[in-house]
């Protein structure tokens, strides 16, 4: 299977450990990924908060781009760009003035025959768990997982067309293909704070502690997400929740890509396991 790839710039820096973990999995999986050439920014949050020509500019050209390419589908690993890229999908195909003026902004004919995935969307429907569970060597048995979607894999509906919006189950069903024990928990696709760290510290740290305590509470050994954002909020602020509240924190945070990877019993060096803030020795030792 070959399939269109947008990185972003998450994977290309903070997330590294992402796209080294989604490359390794994929390509065990069979998949070729194909990069988009010249890709850019795919506006973040700023653009949105902008111009709403531009935020839909933005991850328009990459559509472009990958139509020129040849490409039919895209994969965005990244919960932001899928919702982003998608957004512009949507918009442009609703509506044949929007398109027009998007593509006057980028100068390039952008004829919306790109579909964009999420990376759940590609491992669940287009892979299946079935073809998931043959890759495993090393079952994630007795292994407690909290699976956390966040704001933008499944919301707002009409954008993300995935899954059930407030109770998503493909990240618990490729949890499950993979051995491990899948935590019912009420925070699944509860904010963490998004972008608001750079503004409102204190507020992401709130919400963010709400998901890890839950977590934690409900026994969970560690918490699934699919979005570098949510990586960083809930993996790096731990040490803050801690002090804000006066109970210990230190719940590893992995990506759906590690898990699975380490389920493929693909070597740590090729997934990128030692760039997390909190450890997570205690959930290889589980394993071991």
């Amino acid at each position: 299977m070959k399939t269109g790839y947008f990185p972003g710039c998450s994977l290309h820096s903070t997330a590294k450990n992402y796209e080294t973990s989604t490359q390794a999995v994929l390509k065990k999986l069979d998949v070729q990924l194909e990069e988009i050439p010249d890709w850019n920014c795919c506006g973040s949050t700023p653009a949105h908060q902008k111009d709403h020509l531009l935020a839909l500019a933005l991850p328009a050209r990459n559509l472009a781009l990958a139509e020129q390419a040849g490409m039919k589908e895209v994969m965005a690993p990244c919960a932001a760009c899928f919702n982003h890229l998608r957004t512009a999908e949507i918009e442009c195909a609703k509506d044949q003035e929007t398109s027009k003026k998007v593509q006057g902004v980028i100068e390039m004919k952008y004829n919306n025959t790109v579909h964009v995935l999420n990376i759940l969307e590609l491992l669940v429907e287009r892979i299946g768990t079935e073809a998931v569970a043959k890759q495993v060597k090393k079952p994630l048995k007795g292994l407690r997982i909290a699976p956390y979607y966040g704001c933008m894999l499944t919301r707002p509906a009409k954008i993300a067309q995935f899954d059930d919006p407030t109770n998503p189950t493909s990240m618990d069903r490729l949890l499950g293909a993979l051995g491990a024990d899948v935590v019912p928990w009420g925070a699944k696709t509860e904010c963490c704070g998004a972008a608001h760290i750079l503004t409102r510290p204190d507020v992401v740290v709130e919400l963010s502690g709400r998901i890890i305590y839950e977590a934690k509470d409900s026994g969970a050994d560690a918490v699934a997400t699919a979005c570098p954002m949510c990586m960083s909020n809930l993996d790096l602020r731990q040490s803050a929740m801690a002090k804000a509240t006066g109970k210990e924190a230190k719940v590893p945070i992995m990506y759906i890509t590690e898990l699975l990877g380490m389920a493929f019993n693909i070597p740590q060096s090729e997934l990128g396991m030692r760039k997390h803030v909190v450890s997570t020795a205690s959930v290889q030792a589980k394993i071991s």
